[in-house]
């Protein structure tokens, strides 16, 4: 297998969140590696990222709801041979967003901090092992 490069995980972040759009529990699912964990914006805790994946689904993939993403600088550092980290911010906005009892809300993040970090499995496909979320304090 081929030496991983830095085009090859922008291509995986920008393919992760082609996906998110897209509205694909699935596929999104299947872009967590078995033992993945994710921090959430809003969580004080790390949760499994297939978990995290299924909680996304369930609050954004609903068909009314609409969803804006735009991808900031980005900078990848690569880890051996077959891992990589992406750094990058991004602006994020959602209208009818599902957080439970019924209720639908409006979301606007206007510097969102991203890091993910892949690993190619045994197929030769990036899968996340770790993700982070976070917003600058004000």
């Amino acid at each position: 297998m081929d030496k991983l490069t830095n085009e090859e995980v922008r291509k995986a972040v920008e393919l992760f969140w082609t996906t998110f759009l897209a509205k694909s529990e699935d596929l999104l699912n299947s872009y967590y590696a078995p033992g993945s964990t994710i921090f959430q914006i809003s969580m004080g805790r790390a949760e499994p990222g297939r978990l995290g994946a299924m909680r996304r689904s369930r609050e954004y993939f609903r068909p009314d709801t609409r969803m804006e993403l735009k991808l900031g600088p980005m900078d990848v550092v690569l880890i051996g041979s077959d891992a990589g980290i992406a750094s990058y911010t991004f602006h994020f906005q959602a209208t009818g967003r599902d957080v439970g009892g019924g209720k639908r809300v409006e979301e606007k993040l206007d510097l969102v901090r991203a890091t993910h970090v892949f690993q190619r499995d045994s197929q030769g496909r990036l899968r996340i092992l770790h993700e982070h979320f976070s917003v600058p304090v004000t």
